[in-house]
């Protein structure tokens, strides 16, 4: 089916601009991206209109609570990651006679940062959380980090190009928790039962990954843990974690923040308005995953050719995010009462504002791919870590005097940073495109 999308497509495709669709293997890049489309898309929807079901049920308080207890152990999931995921990415690619002990040695490795966070989140929340009942969700809900360790199958499927089976298990997930809202929206069930419905979601989501890879023949106890791959993953692993850290910490501090100046209603607001313009997030990934293979490759005919192709992907991006940006300010107001009511009419001005961050973060998007493709992951902690700072510092500085619009300018300005800064970055030769030696395990 999605092939035959494809010929359609290319029909409608200026003749020196099929390079994309000249090669099978490409075809089969398109065919997984077409599943990560389909699948991201309807995640999204189903999660955004659940999610608005839930604001409204809750109320801007209540949904505060919630959004604030979920940014605030967020800020530690970096930890419980390790930013082993693009290295397991990398050497499962290249590498894929070592899958069981990449993924015992990576499974382990998840596993240990689980621990770490939680306790992290846990010293965090009892000094800065809030009240009891808000420190106590705040660690419950950081119990999900430990269900997260399987995600590794996700990074497996990926790398084989193979995302139908890391969307089954997702859409599956998905359902279960979908339903699971609802009844508890229907039985008029609290905050504590719907914070245990999201841990649950990590469960469902791992179990049915579990499930796909033993139908491919696939055992989990072949898995093995090599104490030398872990030092050797983790060497290359730190300079992402941390570039994880600070993009996380700059995407969600606002609502944190929020939160701690403004207070817990405050937060529901802000986050309808921030909701609103997430839903659109799934896009540049999803693009830039798909077709920055086929672009890096141009680097074997030459430099310039590579980064021809990376420029009409900024353009494109850019454009798109302006496409997704206007409207959506524009039709602000109706949005915003139609999904969440009028109770959240508050959170027009922040939608007004913050979603024209799209732009920058297409852009960044691609920005991050080229210095990973480049190997350049002290960079982009570099450039996310300044980011980091400019939106702590802009947000204390305004939300005290401008409120939610401060929260909002604050992000937007730190949003745009990354991009700005890349344009008076160097570029790089075409010998350091990728890493020289990619081979962890007998290196």
């Amino acid at each position: 089916m999605l092939d035959n999308i494809l010929k359609k497509i290319e029909r409608f495709v200026p003749a020196k601009h099929r390079w994309i669709f000249g090669h099978e293997g490409v075809r089969r890049y398109f065919a997984n991206t077409g599943w990560l489309f389909l699948g991201q898309i309807f995640f999204l929807l189903l999660s955004f209109f659940i999610g608005a079901w839930i604001a409204r049920y809750l109320g801007p308080e209540k949904y505060g609570i919630v959004s604030y207890v979920v940014a605030f152990a967020g800020l530690f999931s970096f930890i419980a990651n390790l930013g082993v995921d693009g290295i397991l990415h990398r050497e499962l690619v290249s590498q894929p006679e070592k899958r069981d002990e990449l993924l015992g040695t990576s499974f382990r490795l998840k596993l240990w940062g689980g621990s770490i966070a939680l306790i992290l989140v846990a010293v965090a929340a009892f000094l800065f959380g809030g009240g009891p009942y808000t420190t106590a969700l705040i660690i419950l809900y950081a119990l999900s980090f430990f269900l997260q360790a399987p995600f590794v199958l996700i990074t497996y499927f990926y790398s084989q190009v193979k995302a139908k089976q890391a969307i089954k298990a997702q859409f599956v997930a998905a359902i279960i928790s979908s339903l699971l809202k609802i009844g508890l929206i229907l039985t008029g069930g609290g905050i504590l039962a719907l914070i245990i419905i999201y841990i649950l979601d990590s469960l469902w989501q791992s179990l049915m990954l579990i499930k796909f890879y033993k139908d491919a023949g696939l055992k989990i106890s072949a898995w093995q843990f090599k104490p030398g791959l872990a030092r050797r993953i983790w060497h290359d692993s730190w300079p992402l974690m941390l570039s994880s850290a600070a993009a996380f910490i700059y995407l969600r501090i606002d609502q944190v923040m929020v939160g701690q100046i403004l207070g817990e209603e405050a937060v529901g607001i802000y986050a309808a308005g921030v909701k609103l313009t997430e839903v659109f997030y799934f896009i540049p990934g999803v693009i830039c995953g798909s077709l920055f293979p086929a672009i890096v490759n141009a680097r074997k005919t030459s430099s310039a050719l590579y980064y021809s192709r990376l420029k009409k992907l900024y353009i494109f991006l850019g454009f798109l995010g302006l496409a997704v940006a206007a409207p959506v300010a524009f039709l602000a107001k109706p949005i915003i009462s139609f999904i969440f009511g009028n109770a959240y009419l508050g959170a027009v001005s922040v939608l007004q504002i913050y979603i024209w961050s799209s732009i920058s973060l297409f852009l960044g998007t691609v920005v991050g791919h080229q210095l990973m493709a480049e190997n350049r992951t002290r960079s982009v902690f570099l450039l996310n870590f300044i980011a980091m700072i400019v939106n702590v510092v802009l947000n204390l500085v305004f939300i005290p005097k401008l409120g939610l619009i401060g929260a909002a300018v604050a992000t937007l300005i730190a949003y745009t940073t990354i991009p700005l800064i890349m344009l008076f970055l160097p570029k790089k030769d075409n010998s350091d495109l990728v890493p020289k030696n990619l081979n962890l395990i007998n290196s």
